[in-house]
């Protein structure tokens, strides 16, 4: 027996346990393979037999026929292949697609968390925004009120100052008729209702310019009154409230005055001492002067 007829002799895949699938589609096709070998190894016997040329023809031919039904069990198999690997893609296919509506339902899920979310987002914006309108519009309404409370409050303050100035003007009006009044009264020597007249001024306005005047005079009106008492208390009021007034120093001459009159004199050359410390470029400290120097010091 040739080579060949031994190899196709020997088993086959059938009896190999454990085969793939490659080689399971290539027992389908071995045995027709096997057969053809049994040929070309018999007729390569037989090639003694026949002419060497007629042999070799043959054997050519056969060689030719193998051929060609190795390509066709290739193509075949290819065939068989490539619809196997197109089972495993589908397979493949509907797995990602498995995957992809497990992963479409997850996303649903989270579509629905969000837009409850979003739902209950909104809400809360909606009341938020209808709460900060009512409190902006409570702010509105009370500051509308605060402006129109400070309106009212301006134009009263104009109200107050237009009667303050009106009652100021007519204070200073009565004012200055009242003093003009009280010295007219003591130029007419009506010494009483001047005295009466200043101390009224005096008890009225006490804050004026014209009061330390309107207190001497009243000094001068009760010390022609030869209410000598009346008239140094007079003046002493009106020199401790008014010390730089210009008609201090005649005050203090004549609170002298009426200290000798009362028969006191170490307080009137007291105060004549200190009426020429004190205002010593004034005309009555020149009179001070000159009464000091006929009045010794006893």
């Amino acid at each position: 027996m040739s080579r060949s007829a031994r190899e196709a002799v020997q088993p086959g895949v059938d009896e190999v346990p454990g085969l793939g699938l490659r080689q399971c589609l290539n027992r389908r096709v071995i045995r027709p393979a096997v057969a053809l070998a049994l040929c070309v190894g018999a007729l390569s016997a037989r090639a003694g037999m026949f002419d060497d040329d007629e042999a070799r023809m043959r054997i050519d031919q056969l060689r030719n026929q193998v051929q060609l039904l190795q390509k066709s069990i290739d193509g075949r198999f290819g065939s068989l292949e490539a619809q196997v690997q197109d089972r495993s893609a589908v397979i493949e296919l509907g797995n990602a697609l498995d995957k992809l509506r497990d992963e479409l339902a997850r996303m649903r899920g989270q579509i629905e968390v969000m837009a409850n979310r979003i739902e209950q987002t909104e809400r809360r914006q909606k009341d938020f925004y209808a709460d900060l309108d009512n409190r902006l519009r409570r702010l509105e309404r009370a500051q509308e009120e605060r402006a129109k409370e400070d309106r009212a409050r301006e134009e009263k303050a104009k109200d107050d100052k237009v009667e303050r100035e009106r009652a100021e003007q007519e204070s200073a009006a009565a004012e200055g008729k009242a003093y003009e009044s009280a010295l007219a009264a003591y130029k007419a020597n009506e010494y009483k209702a001047a005295a009466a007249q200043f101390q009224a001024f005096v008890a009225a306005w006490p804050e004026s310019p014209m009061a330390p005047s309107a207190q001497y005079w009243t000094g001068n009106a009760l010390f022609a009154l030869k209410d000598y008492k009346g008239a140094k208390a007079a003046l002493q009021k009106m020199v401790a409230t008014a010390p730089d007034n210009p008609r201090t120093p005649d005050a203090m001459l004549s609170i002298a005055s009426a200290q000798a009159e009362l028969g006191e004199p170490k307080a009137e050359q007291a105060t004549l001492k200190d009426l020429v410390a004190r205002f010593p470029k004034t005309p009555a400290a020149e009179q001070a002067k000159l009464r000091l120097a006929r009045r010794p010091a006893r």
